[in-house]
């Protein structure tokens, strides 16, 4: 992996992306990093080792598409049980079964 200082990343641009092409480039701005991604498409998403990690930490039989339900892709939505558990709360709403909670019972879970 290559890392740059915005001076360099400034100065040699056109040379910096053409790695990109080639190997991981990062510009390093301030504490934080930018990597620089090549793609066919700006939609197109990208997926870091600690996502897929999560992932697989679902059991198969849990497991879905969460890109299906939510654009981020959030980890929440890969597993069917919380999709089904929405599902469920959202149907009892529309069917008024639910209820409000208590401002002691919101205290007791949330904290004050």
């Amino acid at each position: 992996m290559k890392i740059l200082t915005t001076r360099e990343f400034r100065s040699e641009t056109k040379a910096y992306f053409e790695l990109a092409e080639k190997e991981k480039v990062a510009v390093k701005r301030g504490k934080k990093y930018i990597r620089l991604v090549v793609t066919d498409s700006p939609e197109k998403t990208l997926l870091d080792e600690d996502w897929l990690k999560q992932f697989l930490d679902i059991p198969e039989q849990h497991r879905c598409n969460p890109f299906e339900i939510s654009p981020s892709g959030d980890l929440f939505f890969a597993d069917k049980r919380n999709v089904e558990h929405l599902n469920r709360a959202i149907k009892e709403a529309k069917t008024g079964k639910m209820h409000r909670l208590s401002k002691e019972d919101q205290k007791k879970i949330f904290g004050s």
